[in-house]
């Protein structure tokens, strides 16, 4: 399965819950940080300013598989599936570096938006094929 980025993240003690793991609301702070890298890398932006996102959050979810614990290294995959008009979606997955077991997996639907406006726009043409040509 080819998963063109890939963002490595050491589990710190802050995402740990009281039964000892991985609390199921970091799961998607790890998908938005691999997010994020994947859309900065896919425009060719720097990532240095918050305001060059021009994308929305519509929707998001996440399918665990299996515990991460404080330490481990996750590898968090991201790849997109579908684009269309104003909207693409992403799926996800989470591995443990060590022994390669899948912890999570997910999907997010991103719509391209204008701020200015606060108002969806189409997905330009250099995102499209970006998008298509991973």
């Amino acid at each position: 399965m080819n998963w063109p980025v890939v963002v490595e993240i050491r589990v710190p003690w802050g995402d740990i819950d009281g039964a000892g793991h991985v609390n199921n609301a970091r799961y998607f702070t790890y998908f938005e940080t691999a997010r994020v890298e994947a859309y900065f890398r896919m425009t060719g932006r720097s990532g240095s300013d918050p305001g060059e996102l021009d994308i929305i959050l519509a929707s998001t979810r996440c399918d665990f598989r299996a515990q991460a614990n404080m330490g481990d290294v996750l590898l968090v995959s991201v790849r997109p599936e579908r684009v269309g008009e104003t909207s693409f979606t992403l799926s996800y997955q989470i591995s443990r570096k060590s022994d390669g077991v899948v912890v999570a997996e997910g999907e997010s639907v991103q719509v391209c938006f204008d701020y200015e406006k606060q108002q969806k726009r189409r997905v330009p043409d250099a995102l499209r094929a970006a998008l298509v040509a991973r």
